[in-house]
Protein backbone atom coordinates (compact mmCIF):
# COMPACT_ATOMS: atom_id res chain seq x y z
CA UNK A 1 0.00 0.00 0.00
CA UNK A 2 1.62 3.48 -1.00
CA UNK A 3 1.60 6.06 1.02
CA UNK A 4 -1.52 7.92 -0.82
CA UNK A 5 -3.33 5.03 0.07
CA UNK A 6 -2.13 4.81 3.86
CA UNK A 7 -3.09 8.85 4.18
CA UNK A 8 -6.39 7.90 2.79
CA UNK A 9 -7.10 5.22 5.12
CA UNK A 10 -6.15 6.77 8.30
CA UNK A 11 -8.46 10.08 7.27
CA UNK A 12 -11.04 7.58 6.79
CA UNK A 13 -10.48 5.90 10.24
CA UNK A 14 -10.28 9.50 11.64
CA UNK A 15 -13.56 10.25 10.12
CA UNK A 16 -14.85 7.30 11.37
CA UNK A 17 -13.93 8.26 14.58
CA UNK A 18 -15.03 11.79 14.55
CA UNK A 19 -18.66 10.37 13.24
CA UNK A 20 -18.90 7.80 16.18
CA UNK A 21 -17.67 10.30 19.25
CA UNK A 22 -19.98 12.70 17.22
CA UNK A 23 -23.00 9.62 18.12
CA UNK A 24 -21.70 8.95 21.56
CA UNK A 25 -21.41 13.02 22.60
CA UNK A 26 -24.84 13.55 21.37
CA UNK A 27 -26.69 10.58 22.82
CA UNK A 28 -24.40 11.66 26.44
CA UNK A 29 -25.85 15.63 25.88
CA UNK A 30 -29.28 13.53 25.26
CA UNK A 31 -29.19 11.71 28.70
CA UNK A 32 -27.60 14.98 29.93
CA UNK A 33 -30.70 17.18 28.51
CA UNK A 34 -32.98 14.40 29.95
CA UNK A 35 -31.49 15.07 33.75
CA UNK A 36 -31.70 18.52 33.54
CA UNK A 37 -35.46 18.50 31.81
CA UNK A 38 -36.72 16.14 34.17
CA UNK A 39 -35.05 18.67 37.49
CA UNK A 40 -37.02 21.78 35.80
CA UNK A 41 -40.00 20.22 35.44
CA UNK A 42 -40.36 19.17 38.14
CA UNK A 43 -39.56 22.08 39.99
CA UNK A 44 -41.70 24.15 37.65
CA UNK A 45 -44.40 21.75 38.41
CA UNK A 46 -44.20 22.33 42.23
CA UNK A 47 -43.92 26.66 41.64
CA UNK A 48 -47.02 26.20 39.60
CA UNK A 49 -48.58 23.81 42.46
CA UNK A 50 -47.87 26.07 44.71
CA UNK A 51 -48.98 29.47 43.08
CA UNK A 52 -52.70 27.06 42.43
CA UNK A 53 -52.73 26.98 46.26
CA UNK A 54 -52.13 30.54 46.77
CA UNK A 55 -55.50 31.08 44.14
CA UNK A 56 -57.53 28.81 45.60
CA UNK A 57 -57.00 30.62 48.99
CA UNK A 58 -57.54 34.16 47.04
CA UNK A 59 -60.88 32.65 46.12
CA UNK A 60 -61.54 31.58 49.12
CA UNK A 61 -60.78 34.62 50.70
CA UNK A 62 -62.87 36.28 48.60
CA UNK A 63 -66.21 34.08 49.24
CA UNK A 64 -65.47 34.40 52.76
CA UNK A 65 -65.75 37.59 52.18
CA UNK A 66 -69.18 37.42 49.65
CA UNK A 67 -70.56 35.22 52.14
CA UNK A 68 -70.32 37.88 55.43
CA UNK A 69 -71.51 40.46 53.08
CA UNK A 70 -74.33 38.60 52.27
CA UNK A 71 -74.99 38.00 56.16
CA UNK A 72 -74.87 41.67 56.50
CA UNK A 73 -77.20 42.17 53.90
CA UNK A 74 -80.06 39.91 55.53
CA UNK A 75 -79.03 41.81 59.00
CA UNK A 76 -80.02 45.17 57.76
CA UNK A 77 -83.00 43.55 55.49
CA UNK A 78 -84.61 42.09 58.65
CA UNK A 79 -84.00 45.67 60.78
CA UNK A 80 -85.90 47.24 57.69
CA UNK A 81 -88.76 44.43 57.72
CA UNK A 82 -88.24 43.12 54.78
CA UNK A 83 -90.22 39.38 54.49
CA UNK A 84 -88.49 36.59 56.80
CA UNK A 85 -88.33 34.11 53.77
CA UNK A 86 -85.98 36.59 51.52
CA UNK A 87 -84.18 37.15 55.34
CA UNK A 88 -83.47 33.50 55.44
CA UNK A 89 -82.72 33.11 52.37
CA UNK A 90 -79.96 35.32 52.38
CA UNK A 91 -78.71 33.73 55.41
CA UNK A 92 -79.08 30.36 53.65
CA UNK A 93 -76.83 31.71 50.82
CA UNK A 94 -74.17 32.91 52.84
CA UNK A 95 -74.36 29.31 54.58
CA UNK A 96 -73.98 27.82 51.60
CA UNK A 97 -71.18 30.41 50.75
CA UNK A 98 -69.04 29.15 54.15
CA UNK A 99 -70.38 25.66 53.53
CA UNK A 100 -67.79 25.00 50.31
CA UNK A 101 -64.85 27.10 52.57
CA UNK A 102 -64.30 23.69 53.71
CA UNK A 103 -64.08 21.87 50.66
CA UNK A 104 -61.73 24.90 49.04
CA UNK A 105 -59.19 24.87 52.23
CA UNK A 106 -59.05 21.33 51.78
CA UNK A 107 -58.14 21.38 47.89
CA UNK A 108 -55.70 24.20 48.73
CA UNK A 109 -54.13 22.10 51.41
CA UNK A 110 -53.80 18.83 49.03
CA UNK A 111 -52.09 21.39 46.15
CA UNK A 112 -49.75 22.69 48.58
CA UNK A 113 -48.68 18.91 50.01
CA UNK A 114 -48.57 18.37 46.03
CA UNK A 115 -46.50 21.40 44.87
CA UNK A 116 -44.10 19.91 48.21
CA UNK A 117 -43.90 16.65 47.09
CA UNK A 118 -42.72 17.88 43.45
CA UNK A 119 -40.36 19.55 44.75
CA UNK A 120 -38.91 17.13 47.36
CA UNK A 121 -39.02 14.57 44.02
CA UNK A 122 -36.63 17.14 42.21
CA UNK A 123 -34.34 17.54 45.15
CA UNK A 124 -34.33 13.98 45.74
CA UNK A 125 -33.55 13.24 42.06
CA UNK A 126 -31.06 15.75 42.02
CA UNK A 127 -29.42 14.12 44.95
CA UNK A 128 -29.24 10.60 43.81
CA UNK A 129 -28.27 11.39 39.90
CA UNK A 130 -26.69 15.00 40.78
CA UNK A 131 -23.29 13.29 41.62
CA UNK A 132 -23.22 10.35 38.75
CA UNK A 133 -23.97 13.28 35.92
CA UNK A 134 -21.51 15.02 37.15
CA UNK A 135 -19.13 12.32 36.98
CA UNK A 136 -20.37 11.03 34.27
CA UNK A 137 -19.33 14.29 32.38
CA UNK A 138 -16.13 14.87 34.16
CA UNK A 139 -14.54 11.34 32.85
CA UNK A 140 -11.15 11.70 31.42
CA UNK A 141 -12.47 9.43 28.73
CA UNK A 142 -14.82 9.10 25.58
CA UNK A 143 -18.08 7.12 27.07
CA UNK A 144 -19.65 4.06 26.15
CA UNK A 145 -22.69 4.15 24.39
CA UNK A 146 -25.80 5.22 25.70
CA UNK A 147 -27.36 1.88 26.42
CA UNK A 148 -24.27 0.94 28.49
CA UNK A 149 -25.36 3.63 30.97
CA UNK A 150 -29.09 2.05 30.88
CA UNK A 151 -30.89 0.59 33.96
CA UNK A 152 -32.81 -1.56 31.43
Amino acid sequence: MGALEKAGAAAGNVAAAAGKAAVVTGAVLAEGVRYGVVIIQLTAAGARLRGLSEQVRATYDYVEGCSKSVDRLAEQMASLKVDSDSVAEHHEAAGVMRSVLEEAEAMAAATEDLSVLFEQTAAEHQADYGPVAEAFHAMPVDPAESEFYSNR
